[in-house]
């Protein structure tokens, strides 16, 4: 076990589990105590871009290009020697030239230039620097060399970095983003995820933020993690006003006991959602391929994560999707769900998947019983299958409200998922109207399934919901288990709070 290809957490949570196993404690007040603050990486007033500018290619000129796409106001200089202006910017031949405090550096040079730079920075008050260049640790000892130059330097100056091999991050706060890549859209919706990475792939230029409506408060990818890292982040987005909930996907684990710590002080304000890859044996090579990182033993990983609080989830769907719910909807009472579709074999589906995800089935009240009883005596049971009696009314859509407000309203149910069919266009107003009016008077979660013959169309009254605050899915079984780790999350902070 002591060997020097485990994973620092495997260490220090093997500590915690064969310790005598006590209820977690948090306080209200706790803040992090770390020494860390990434405000310069996430809110700059300046930003030096140093690296190519050439048209297209030139991944500085793209960096540029994107901060000004997403609005970013702050003041951007370009550093290059071979140039005098780009996209109307003033370029400069050194970072020494620029005359103005800079807050952050994007660096994106050849993989040898990167420390002397970096250093340069450093000697010229910059604070921050996000290193894009590749060919560092995760090449061989040659580059792990290179990497800890850039590290030395670091330590020496007290220049926090980011990289290197990351795309860096995005703020959809001000609009700031570090990227160097296309980004084939104009804005991303801001909301209160924060999404953060060990991979680029977890970006702007590689997911479809926009189609798909995501909630995004920040985005970080830490790449090699050769000095920010995922604690860092936890300990930033801990107090972060616009960050509702972190989902975080990890390699590995660079310092298991302030992991640990980090995490647990988060959780203790808001959920945090974690995806781990590299489980396998064939992953953690890949891994150690992909960043230079060695993962650790999954079974302690899940311990690890059980004692802070933290959620693990299973899949890249459940990544992204998941948060959506704690973004948008409150937290569930207890985790009696009902379960409202438009078929008797999804009902039966939702069912397997709530139960499996630590939900009950919510037992109506005699009250609604009878109520729901007076629109068809097939629907006093849950779940509520309103197909049969949606297809012979005159008035589907009312009766359709009218059945959730009477299960919404019931004292035995903490959360619902609502299934609706999204069949044409033509459907959506009066759907997007009975949201509305519901989320006027509603106060419990609600996770809503969309389903129906046309991609586009699914796909389209998805984002429209999404704009009206609702938690939305395209895939049943992951609209069940969000609200599994909602009600998870609402019972271990009501036993915080009360302990």
């Amino acid at each position: 076990m002591a060997g020097r290809n485990v994973c620092p957490l495997q260490l220090q949570a093997v500590e915690w589990v064969q310790r005598p196993r006590r209820p977690i404690r948090f306080m209200a007040s706790m803040r992090p105590t770390r020494k860390t603050d990434l405000a310069p990486f996430f809110e700059p007033r300046n930003v030096a871009v140093i690296g190519s500018l050439a048209e297209v290619v030139g991944l500085g000129q793209v960096a540029i290009r994107n901060m000004l796409q997403f609005g970013y106001s702050g003041g951007i200089y370009p550093v290059n020697p071979s140039y005098s202006e780009v996209l109307g910017l003033k370029v400069y031949p050194s970072i020494d030239e620029v005359a103005e405090a800079v807050d952050v550096a994007i660096v994106i040079t050849p993989p040898a230039t990167v420390p002397g730079i970096v250093e340069q920075c450093a000697h010229k008050g910059v604070r921050a620097a996000v290193v894009v260049t590749e060919n560092f640790a995760e090449a061989g000892n040659d580059g792990a060399e290179l990497q800890q130059r850039l590290v030395d330097v670091g330590r020496r100056t007290g220049i926090r970095v980011m990289g290197p091999n990351t795309v860096g991050l995005v703020n959809t706060a001000n609009g700031f983003t570090t990227v160097p890549y296309f980004i084939a859209y104009e804005r991303i919706r801001s909301g209160g995820v924060a999404y953060c990475s060990q991979s680029g792939f977890v970006g702007p230029a590689a997911q479809p933020l926009e189609d798909r409506a995501y909630p995004v408060s920040k985005m970080c990818d830490v790449g090699n993690k050769c000095d920010v890292n995922e604690v860092d982040l936890l300990d930033y987005l801990a107090t972060d006003l616009e960050t509702k909930v972190v989902a975080m996907h990890l390699e590995d684990v660079k310092d298991g006991r302030a992991f640990m710590e980090a995490a647990r002080k988060l959780v203790a304000h808001k959920p945090l959602l974690i995806f781990k890859a590299g489980r396998s044996e064939d992953g953690a090579r890949a891994s150690a391929s992909h960043t230079g990182s060695l993962a650790g033993n999954e079974l302690i990983f899940d311990a690890a994560l059980r004692q802070v609080g933290a959620i693990r989830v299973n899949s890249w769907q459940e990544y992204w999707d998941l948060p959506r719910l704690f973004a948008t909807q409150p937290l569930p009472g207890g985790n009696r769900v009902a379960i409202i579709t438009l078929t008797g074999g999804a009902g039966v589906v939702a069912v397997d998947v709530a139960i499996d995800a630590g939900l009950a089935l919510s037992v109506f009240s005699g009250t609604t019983a009878e109520r729901l009883g007076k629109l068809s005596s097939r629907l006093v049971r849950n779940p509520v299958d309103l197909g049969p009696i949606l297809s012979v009314s005159e008035d589907p859509f009312s009766v359709h409200e009218e059945a959730i407000a009477m299960v919404l309203d019931d004292a035995s149910v903490d959360c619902a998922v609502i299934a609706i069919y999204a069949g044409f266009e033509g459907m959506f107003p009066p759907i997007l109207e009975m949201f509305g009016r519901l989320k006027r008077h509603v106060t419990k979660p609600v996770a809503v399934w969309v389903y129906g013959m046309k991609l586009s169309v699914m796909e389209e009254m998805s984002r429209q919901l999404e704009a009206q605050g609702q938690a939305t899915y395209l895939d049943l079984e992951t609209a069940v288990k969000a609200l599994g780790a909602a009600a998870y999350y609402s019972g271990l902070r009501s036993a915080l709070e009360s302990s």
